[in-house]
C-alpha cells in the first residue's frame, strides 16, 4: 500500500481510535468526569496510571502526524503536522509541566486555523462544502473559548471535545477526499 493511500485510511480510521482510546482510558479513571475535570487531569503526574493517558494521546498523534502529512502532501493540511506535534508534546508533559498548556492551546488553535485555510482553498476551488469547513472550524474555536471564558462546564473536557469532535470529522472528510484521489 502506498503512502498516500495508507494516511488516507489512518485519517478515517482516527475517529474510532481516539473514541475506543478514550473509553479505555476513562475506565481506567473511574473518578473522572467530563463536567469537572480536564482530559488531562488523567495525566497528571498524581495520577499513578497517567500513562493510559498520555501514551494514547502520543500514539494517537503519531497516527495523526501520518495522516496530516498525507494531507499536507495531497495539498489537504498546512499547520495539521505541526499541530499533531503539539499534540504529542500535551502527552509528553502532564500538566503540571509548563510547556503543558502552551501545546494544547496550540494545537487546538493550528489545527482549526487549518481547517478554516484549507477550507476557503477547497471552496475556492469548486468545494462548497470547504466554506461550511471554514465556518465551522471558526465556530467551534468561537464555542471552546465561550465554554472555558463563561464557565459553563467546572472542567475543560467538555470544550476540548467539541474541539476533537470537528477536528476528527475533518480528518474524516479530507481521509475520503484523498481516497477519491483528490489533490489541490
Amino acid at each position: 500500500m502506498d503512502f498516500a493511500k495508507l494516511s488516507a485510511y489512518i485519517s478515517l480510521s482516527l475517529p474510532i481510535i481516539f473514541i475506543v482510546g478514550l473509553l479505555i482510558v476513562v475506565s481506567q479513571n473511574p473518578w473522572f468526569s467530563f463536567k469537572g475535570n480536564a482530559l488531562s487531569d488523567m495525566g497528571s503526574i498524581k495520577n499513578p496510571i497517567n500513562y493510559y493517558f498520555n501514551g494514547f494521546l502520543m500514539v494517537f498523534a503519531v497516527l495523526g502526524f501520518i495522516a496530516a502529512i498525507g494531507a499536507l502532501r495531497r495539498g489537504l493540511a498546512y499547520l495539521m503536522p505541526l499541530a499533531m506535534v503539539f499534540l504529542f508534546l500535551v502527552g509528553v508533559f502532564p500538566e503540571e509541566y509548563a510547556p503543558h498548556a502552551p501545546a494544547a492551546v496550540f494545537f487546538y488553535v493550528l489545527a482549526l486555523a487549518d481547517i478554516a485555510i484549507i477550507g476557503l482553498k477547497l471552496g475556492r476551488n469548486g468545494l462548497s462544502a470547504g466554506y461550511a469547513w471554514s465556518v465551522l472550524a471558526v465556530l467551534t474555536f468561537a464555542l471552546m473559548i465561550y465554554l472555558v471564558k463563561a464557565g459553563v462546564f467546572k472542567g475543560l473536557a467538555i470544550p476540548e471535545l467539541v474541539g476533537a469532535a470537528t477536528i476528527l470529522a475533518w480528518f474524516t472528510y479530507i481521509g475520503l477526499l484523498q481516497l477519491k484521489g483528490f489533490k489541490l
